[in-house]
């Protein structure tokens, strides 16, 4: 695993689910279905952060070069906690 590049997003480090999915030895497909299945779970601003619009469009400004939003309408970021939650069901050897 590479060294995951540290992130920030209203004063919290943060991954995005491509890191998230390869900090845990998954794909971002996984990471997907797992949010979807435990929705109810995930407490926005707590567990995750939704960037669409004008937020995902300043968060690509800001972190171009290393994260990339180009063809994407929204992007999870995923807190500790967030991180956290989907170790416990995504279950993999990470």
């Amino acid at each position: 695993m590479n060294q995951l590049q540290i992130i920030q997003h209203n004063g919290q480090r943060v991954l995005t689910t491509a890191q998230l999915a390869e900090a845990y030895g998954t794909d971002n497909r996984r990471v997907s279905e797992n949010f979807n299945a435990n929705k109810e779970r995930y407490t926005e601003g707590k567990h995750f952060f939704l960037l669409q619009g004008d937020d995902l469009k300043e968060f690509g400004d800001q972190y171009g070069n290393s994260v990339s939003v180009n063809r994407v309408s929204k992007m999870y970021l995923w807190t500790e906690k967030g991180a956290w939650m989907h170790a416990k069901s995504l279950n993999t050897d990470k």
